[in-house]
C-alpha cells in the first residue's frame, strides 16, 4: 500500500454537505471562521474568491475551491464589494427553499449559484491533512485536466443542480475522491515542505513507501538511501528539504498517528499497539508517545473516550 492511501485511510475522511447559495447582482458574503477542511464548487455562474489577506481569485462555472484553513473565505460579485458575515441569523434570514439567496432578487441578474460543505477527518490525526496542504488550492475548470477530472466535477455539478434520490451521498463520495484527486495533483507543486513533495520525487516516494510497508523495522538512512539508489548525504539532504523533517523522525512521527488511531479506537492493549508498530515493549512505547504527545498512552485513551461520548476533551 502506499503512503498517500496509507493516510488517507487513517483520517477517514468524509464529506458533510453545509448547502448552497444563489448570488445576484453586487453581493459579498464572508463565512465564519471554521476547524478543518471546506470546499466549494461554483456551479453556475461567476464570482470572486478572497482567503484571508490573500489576492482575490475570478471563480467560473465548474471552478473548485479546497480551503485548508477557512479562517476568513469570502465570496464576491467583485474584488472591491462590502462583505457580510454569514453567520447563523444571516442564514435564517437570507434562506429560501433551502438555498441561501443573496444580492439582487428580482431574478433580473445573472445567477451565481455555489455549492458548499466539510471534509470531516478523524480528530486523532485531522492534522496530518492540513499540514499536506496550502493555504487553499483552486481548479479551475479551464485549465487542462484528465478525463477522469473533468468526468468526476461534471459528475458533482449535474448532481448538484439536479438533486434526486441519493444526491447527498453520490457528491459526498465523489468529493472525497477528488480529495485524493487534489492531494495528487498538488504533489509537484506545493510550496510548503510535507510528504505530498516527497511522493513527488521518485526516489524519496520509495522511501516513503519501504517506510510505511513495513513500519516495524528500524529504518537507517544508509538502507533508505541504498534503497533509493542514492547517497546517504544526498538522500539525507533532499528528504529534509522535500519533507521538513528527517527519516527518522518522519518514521516516529508516522508510528505516533498510527498509535493515536489505534488508541482512539480501542485496537489492543498497550503492548499489542507497541509491537505491531515496532517497539519492543508497552514501556517504550508509552515513554516515546509521552514524549511525543505530551501525555502517557493511557491517558490520551482515556480522553479520546470521553470525546467520543459527547464529553469535553480538554
Amino acid at each position: 500500500m502506499d503512503a498517500l492511501t496509507d493516510v488517507i485511510q487513517l483520517l477517514r475522511p468524509k464529506t458533510v454537505l453545509l448547502g448552497s447559495m444563489v448570488a445576484r447582482g453586487q453581493w459579498g458574503v464572508r463565512l465564519p471562521a471554521q476547524q478543518g477542511l471546506l470546499f466549494y464548487f461554483v456551479t453556475e455562474g461567476a464570482c470572486w474568491f478572497r482567503s484571508g489577506s490573500l489576492d482575490a481569485i475570478r471563480l467560473s462555472a465548474g471552478d473548485y475551491i479546497l480551503s485548508s484553513k477557512p479562517i476568513t473565505d469570502a465570496f464576491l460579485s467583485e474584488p472591491t464589494a462590502a462583505t457580510v458575515l454569514s453567520d447563523a441569523a444571516f442564514k435564517a434570514r437570507h434562506t429560501v427553499d433551502g438555498e441561501i439567496m443573496v444580492g439582487t432578487e428580482d431574478g433580473a441578474s445573472a445567477a451565481t449559484r455555489i455549492l458548499g460543505g466539510s471534509i470531516l477527518c478523524d480528530p486523532a490525526n485531522a492534522e496530518l491533512l492540513i499540514d499536506l496542504l496550502p493555504q487553499f488550492v483552486h481548479m479551475s475548470a479551464a485549465e487542462g485536466r484528465s478525463a477522469r477530472l473533468r468526468t468526476l466535477i461534471a459528475i458533482i455539478c449535474e448532481e448538484a443542480k439536479e438533486a434526486g434520490p441519493g444526491t447527498d451521498l453520490i457528491v459526498s463520495r465523489m468529493i472525497e475522491v477528488l480529495l485524493v484527486e487534489t492531494l495528487r495533483r498538488e504533489a509537484a507543486s506545493l510550496p510548503n515542505a510535507g510528504m505530498l513533495r516527497g511522493l513527488a520525487d521518485p526516489q524519496l516516494a520509495r522511501a516513503l513507501t519501504d517506510i510505511h510497508a513495513d513500519v516495524c523495522r528500524g529504518w537507517t538512512i544508509g538502507e533508505l538511501a541504498h534503497r533509493s539508489g542514492m547517497s546517504r548525504s544526498a538522500f539525507a539532504r533532499r528528504f529534509c528539504d522535500a519533507l521538513g523533517l528527517a527519516p527518522v523522525e518522519y518514521l516516529l512521527r508516522w508510528r505516533m498517528a498510527l498509535a493515536k488511531d489505534a488508541l482512539r479506537h480501542g485496537k489492543g492493549t498497550l503492548d499489542q499497539i507497541a509491537e505491531s508498530i515496532g517497539y519492543r515493549s508497552a514501556s517504550a512505547f508509552s515513554t516515546a508517545f509521552t514524549q511525543k504527545i505530551g501525555c502517557p498512552p493511557s491517558e490520551y485513551a482515556r480522553m479520546a473516550g470521553e470525546a467520543k461520548s459527547g464529553l469535553v476533551m480538554n
